[in-house]
Protein backbone atom coordinates (compact mmCIF):
# COMPACT_ATOMS: atom_id res chain seq x y z
CA UNK A 1 0.00 0.00 0.00
CA UNK A 2 2.76 2.43 0.97
CA UNK A 3 4.72 1.68 -2.17
CA UNK A 4 1.74 2.34 -4.48
CA UNK A 5 0.99 5.73 -2.88
CA UNK A 6 4.56 6.98 -3.28
CA UNK A 7 5.11 5.89 -6.88
CA UNK A 8 3.24 8.74 -8.55
CA UNK A 9 5.03 11.48 -6.58
CA UNK A 10 8.54 10.04 -6.22
CA UNK A 11 8.93 7.68 -9.14
CA UNK A 12 9.61 3.98 -8.72
CA UNK A 13 13.40 4.33 -8.14
CA UNK A 14 13.07 6.98 -5.45
CA UNK A 15 10.21 5.07 -3.77
CA UNK A 16 12.41 1.95 -3.56
CA UNK A 17 15.26 4.08 -2.20
CA UNK A 18 13.02 5.60 0.46
CA UNK A 19 11.58 2.21 1.44
CA UNK A 20 14.93 0.42 1.74
CA UNK A 21 17.04 3.40 2.84
CA UNK A 22 18.22 1.83 6.12
CA UNK A 23 19.30 -1.38 4.38
CA UNK A 24 21.16 0.53 1.72
CA UNK A 25 22.81 2.74 4.35
CA UNK A 26 24.10 -0.28 6.28
CA UNK A 27 25.39 -1.86 3.08
CA UNK A 28 27.19 1.32 2.04
CA UNK A 29 28.66 1.79 5.51
CA UNK A 30 29.99 -1.75 5.73
CA UNK A 31 31.45 -1.70 2.23
CA UNK A 32 33.00 1.69 2.86
CA UNK A 33 34.82 0.58 6.03
CA UNK A 34 38.53 0.28 5.52
CA UNK A 35 38.95 -1.79 8.65
CA UNK A 36 37.40 -5.24 8.27
CA UNK A 37 38.09 -6.02 11.93
CA UNK A 38 35.79 -3.16 12.90
CA UNK A 39 32.93 -4.70 10.92
CA UNK A 40 33.80 -8.11 12.40
CA UNK A 41 33.67 -6.69 15.92
CA UNK A 42 30.25 -5.14 15.21
CA UNK A 43 28.97 -8.50 14.00
CA UNK A 44 30.48 -10.23 17.06
CA UNK A 45 28.82 -7.73 19.41
CA UNK A 46 25.48 -8.31 17.70
CA UNK A 47 25.94 -12.08 17.93
CA UNK A 48 26.89 -11.86 21.63
CA UNK A 49 23.81 -9.74 22.31
CA UNK A 50 21.58 -12.44 20.85
CA UNK A 51 23.65 -15.50 21.74
CA UNK A 52 21.19 -16.69 24.39
CA UNK A 53 18.54 -17.19 21.74
CA UNK A 54 21.03 -19.12 19.60
CA UNK A 55 21.94 -21.29 22.59
CA UNK A 56 18.28 -22.10 23.12
CA UNK A 57 17.96 -23.25 19.52
CA UNK A 58 21.08 -25.41 19.90
CA UNK A 59 19.71 -26.93 23.11
CA UNK A 60 16.51 -27.89 21.30
CA UNK A 61 18.54 -29.45 18.49
CA UNK A 62 20.70 -31.34 20.97
CA UNK A 63 17.63 -32.61 22.83
CA UNK A 64 16.21 -33.78 19.50
CA UNK A 65 19.48 -35.56 18.65
CA UNK A 66 19.57 -37.21 22.09
CA UNK A 67 16.00 -38.45 21.67
CA UNK A 68 16.87 -39.84 18.24
CA UNK A 69 19.93 -41.53 19.76
CA UNK A 70 17.83 -43.17 22.46
CA UNK A 71 15.42 -44.52 19.85
CA UNK A 72 18.15 -45.66 17.48
CA UNK A 73 20.34 -47.38 20.09
CA UNK A 74 17.30 -49.09 21.64
CA UNK A 75 16.22 -50.31 18.22
CA UNK A 76 19.75 -51.61 17.57
CA UNK A 77 19.70 -53.51 20.89
CA UNK A 78 16.31 -55.07 20.10
CA UNK A 79 17.52 -56.21 16.69
CA UNK A 80 20.50 -57.90 18.35
CA UNK A 81 18.40 -59.47 21.10
CA UNK A 82 15.96 -61.05 18.69
CA UNK A 83 18.63 -62.27 16.28
CA UNK A 84 18.02 -59.78 13.48
CA UNK A 85 21.76 -59.36 12.93
CA UNK A 86 21.50 -58.19 9.34
CA UNK A 87 19.03 -55.48 10.35
CA UNK A 88 21.32 -54.40 13.20
CA UNK A 89 24.22 -54.36 10.76
CA UNK A 90 22.47 -51.67 8.69
CA UNK A 91 23.17 -49.24 11.56
CA UNK A 92 26.92 -49.43 10.83
CA UNK A 93 28.44 -46.68 8.73
CA UNK A 94 31.93 -45.23 8.78
CA UNK A 95 32.36 -41.49 9.22
CA UNK A 96 34.57 -41.15 6.19
CA UNK A 97 31.95 -42.80 4.02
CA UNK A 98 34.09 -45.91 3.46
CA UNK A 99 32.39 -49.11 2.44
CA UNK A 100 31.31 -51.35 5.31
CA UNK A 101 32.47 -54.96 4.99
CA UNK A 102 29.74 -57.58 4.63
CA UNK A 103 28.39 -59.17 7.78
CA UNK A 104 30.38 -62.30 8.72
CA UNK A 105 28.49 -65.53 8.01
CA UNK A 106 29.55 -66.92 11.41
CA UNK A 107 27.22 -64.44 13.15
CA UNK A 108 24.21 -66.52 12.10
CA UNK A 109 25.57 -69.42 14.17
CA UNK A 110 25.00 -67.53 17.43
CA UNK A 111 21.99 -66.53 19.54
CA UNK A 112 21.88 -63.67 22.03
CA UNK A 113 21.12 -64.83 25.56
CA UNK A 114 21.14 -61.41 27.22
CA UNK A 115 21.90 -57.81 26.33
CA UNK A 116 22.38 -55.33 29.15
CA UNK A 117 23.35 -51.69 28.71
CA UNK A 118 25.99 -50.81 31.30
CA UNK A 119 26.37 -47.15 30.34
CA UNK A 120 25.08 -44.75 27.75
CA UNK A 121 26.77 -41.38 27.29
CA UNK A 122 26.13 -38.58 24.78
CA UNK A 123 28.82 -35.92 24.27
CA UNK A 124 28.22 -32.27 25.15
CA UNK A 125 27.85 -31.39 21.48
CA UNK A 126 25.22 -34.10 21.02
CA UNK A 127 26.97 -35.42 17.92
CA UNK A 128 28.83 -38.39 19.39
CA UNK A 129 27.79 -41.05 21.84
CA UNK A 130 29.13 -44.16 23.50
CA UNK A 131 27.30 -47.23 24.72
CA UNK A 132 28.86 -49.99 26.77
CA UNK A 133 26.82 -53.18 26.83
CA UNK A 134 27.32 -56.62 28.32
CA UNK A 135 26.25 -59.27 25.84
CA UNK A 136 26.06 -62.95 26.50
CA UNK A 137 25.44 -65.26 23.59
CA UNK A 138 25.84 -68.90 22.80
CA UNK A 139 27.08 -70.87 19.87
CA UNK A 140 24.26 -72.98 18.41
CA UNK A 141 26.50 -75.97 17.66
CA UNK A 142 28.45 -76.18 20.89
CA UNK A 143 26.02 -74.51 23.31
CA UNK A 144 28.93 -72.60 24.88
CA UNK A 145 27.84 -69.38 26.58
CA UNK A 146 30.17 -66.46 25.88
CA UNK A 147 30.07 -63.04 27.51
CA UNK A 148 31.56 -59.95 25.93
CA UNK A 149 31.69 -56.25 26.67
CA UNK A 150 30.62 -54.34 23.58
CA UNK A 151 31.90 -50.77 23.38
CA UNK A 152 29.85 -48.96 20.75
CA UNK A 153 30.84 -45.65 19.22
CA UNK A 154 27.93 -43.75 17.69
CA UNK A 155 28.02 -40.57 15.60
CA UNK A 156 25.34 -38.25 14.27
CA UNK A 157 25.20 -37.47 10.55
CA UNK A 158 23.73 -34.02 10.04
CA UNK A 159 22.83 -34.54 6.38
CA UNK A 160 21.10 -37.89 6.97
CA UNK A 161 19.71 -36.63 10.29
CA UNK A 162 20.36 -39.98 11.97
CA UNK A 163 22.75 -41.83 14.21
CA UNK A 164 25.21 -44.42 12.93
CA UNK A 165 27.34 -47.03 14.63
CA UNK A 166 31.06 -47.09 13.81
CA UNK A 167 31.65 -50.76 14.59
CA UNK A 168 29.66 -53.97 14.74
CA UNK A 169 29.30 -56.17 17.80
CA UNK A 170 32.10 -58.75 17.70
CA UNK A 171 29.77 -61.72 17.99
CA UNK A 172 31.77 -64.83 17.22
CA UNK A 173 35.06 -63.50 18.56
CA UNK A 174 35.63 -63.88 22.27
CA UNK A 175 36.84 -60.58 23.73
CA UNK A 176 35.99 -61.38 27.33
CA UNK A 177 35.11 -64.90 28.37
CA UNK A 178 34.10 -66.16 31.80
Amino acid sequence: MFFRNEVPTLGSDRAMLKKYFSYILVAVMTTGCSNVNHVGSLVKEEFDAHSQSFKFVEQVRKADRVAKFENRSTSYAKNLKYGYFEEAYTYVQYRGGGKVAPIPASVAMHRIHSYKVLSRLVSDSGREARVVAAISYYDIDSGTLIEIIDEQSWWFAEVADRWFLENFTPIGSEMVQD
